[in-house]
């Protein structure tokens, strides 16, 4: 089972060449002296490893042409007094009311407190502090980035958290395919690190028993941050070097492992696997960060082990149709290939038709089951060459009526869509047909499918009684019973689609016993 990242896999770059991402800060005020002071006192500036990015508006109206242009202005540090005498303050209702600018950290600067009163401004104005510039001393600057930073970094959690518990929900129902298990688990992945500080990116494979911890035998189930450019598929040698050294090695060792700049947990998992988290991070973890992690890996290799299950399940559940369908067809004589090509074209045409995934996929797993009661039927008549007289025939209909009865008192899902066709496959769209002479959409259009698909496949294909038609006779037929034996609609689907019908009978051609 292959498991893809949620992006295109994209050319590796090399970690040493990564840009760390800086903190961008706005200094709005019209004295470039203050601009060249405030640069020099936070020069070497440094918050979780990260640098600052200093960018200088001289005006209010240059100040709104940034904001236009960027949207990850961590803090903006405005004086009040610039064009005019409170442009400042207009600055601050404009990001907060006009723009719903609600993250970006604002601190109002002024030179002359007197123009606007410290205690009416903050309770007027949407802002985080107020500073007269004779209190900025070079550390009182430092201090006020500390605190407008992590406020901003903790605001972006929330927004990033919430969108992402979005994600998660959606994703939850879902679980239930390879590609969706990779998206959901990416998903917390990424929520996870972010709860808990850690860098943006980090890998989480499974390594699968049986090659004694080989490289080869690993799946990608999470990637998040810089991780999910590398092609992802049966191996972790497309992963970054360092990475796959670090991999290797808690491998060889069998325990986690610290890194100055990473974490490697190592956790064994059912059946001989072993589940292998990389995450990168800014401070070294705690054991509570650990728990969580540990927590969040054993829980995914159990979705992926139960999914694992279900599929094998699921697997199961579908060749023992195709057996017992293909055992009713070696009796009458003809392939198992015929019960694979209905199956195929009633699922495309259930789909053309825009049928739900899991009525789609309900009608390709019991359309195969349609002729079972045909086990109930003498080999005398199942296997006669010429026509059925009166008395043959009717008892030759009775398999719909015993494939109801063999198929009917299960609580699956399958084997009652299964009895659902065999009941119908045999009506007609004009009243014609057989058991109850049912006309149009009184026909479950499980029935109506099958019944098209059958007889494309049929009139194809030779049988005791009859040569296989030629694909333009077979093309010919299904035409000229469009409204009467078959769905109109229906009809259209498959004439309009011919060729990729017809390709299905040439995949799977008679002379194919795989049921």
């Amino acid at each position: 089972m292959d498991f893809f990242a949620d992006e295109a896999p994209q050319t590796p770059t090399d970690q040493s060449e990564l840009v760390v991402e800086a903190w961008c800060v706005l200094l709005v005020d019209d004295e470039p002296e203050v601009h060249d002071v405030t640069r020099m006192a936070l020069r070497g500036f440094e918050f979780h490893k990260r640098p600052l990015e200093l960018l200088s508006a001289y005006s209010a109206a240059e100040a709104r042409s940034i904001f236009g242009s960027r949207d990850d202005i961590a803090l903006a540090i405005v004086d009040v007094v610039m064009e005019t005498e409170h442009a400042g303050l207009d600055l601050v209702r404009y990001l907060r009311e006009e723009c719903a600018n609600h993250r970006t950290r604002l601190v109002l600067r002024t030179g002359q407190a007197g123009q606007a009163p410290e205690d009416r401004v903050i309770r007027d104005y949407d802002i985080d502090d107020y500073k007269e510039k004779t209190d900025l001393t070079t550390q009182k600057l430092r201090t006020l980035l500390y605190s407008m930073l992590r406020s901003y970094r903790d605001l972006c959690l929330i927004d990033t958290q919430r969108g992402g518990l979005s994600k998660v929900l959606n994703a939850v129902p879902k679980v239930q395919s390879a590609a969706t298990l990779n998206v959901f688990a990416s998903t917390v992945l990424e929520q996870l690190t972010s709860l808990l500080y850690l860098g943006d990116s980090a890998v989480y494979c499974l390594v699968l028993p049986g090659e004694g911890g080989d490289a080869q035998c690993a799946r990608t189930l999470a990637a998040t941050g810089r991780f999910v450019r590398f092609e992802v598929g049966p191996t972790f040698e497309s992963l970054p070097e360092e990475v796959v050294g670090r991999f290797k090695s808690v491998l060889a060792s069998k325990a986690s492992a610290h890194f100055d700049d990473a974490f490697v947990l190592y956790l064994g998992g059912a059946n001989g696997s072993v589940n292998l988290l990389y995450v990168t991070h800014v401070e070294p973890l705690n054991s509570f960060d650990e728990q969580l992690l540990e927590m969040f890996t054993h829980n995914v290799a159990i979705t992926f082990q139960n999914i694992s299950l279900m599929e094998d399940i699921q697997a199961t559940s579908r060749e023992l149709v195709y057996l017992l369908a293909g055992a009713v067809e070696a009796r009458s004589r003809e392939t198992g290939a015929h019960v694979k090509r209905v199956s195929i074209i009633s699922e495309r045409l259930a789909q053309l038709a825009g049928l739900s995934d899991i009525e789609t996929e309900l009608i390709k797993l019991a359309s195969p089951l349609h002729d079972v009661g045909k086990v109930a039927i003498p080999d005398a008549i199942l296997h006669k060459s010429g026509s059925l007289d009166a008395a043959e025939w009717e008892i030759m209909k009775r398999h719909v009526e015993h494939g109801v009865q063999i198929l009917s008192g299960s609580q699956r899902a399958i084997i009652r869509k299964g009895a659902e066709i065999a009941a119908h496959h045999h009506e007609r769209w004009d009243g014609a047909g057989y058991p109850n002479g049912l006309v149009g959409e009184q026909i479950p259009i499980s029935g109506r499918i099958t019944a098209l698909a059958d007889v494309f496949d049929a009139l194809g294909s030779r049988r005791s009684y009859k040569q296989a038609y030629p694909e333009e006779q077979v093309i010919e037929v299904i035409r000229n019973e469009r409204g009467r034996h078959f769905d109109p609609v229906l009809t259209d689907l498959l004439l309009h689609n011919a060729s990729e019908f017809l390709a299905i009978r040439r995949q799977f051609p008679d002379d194919e016993h795989d049921g």
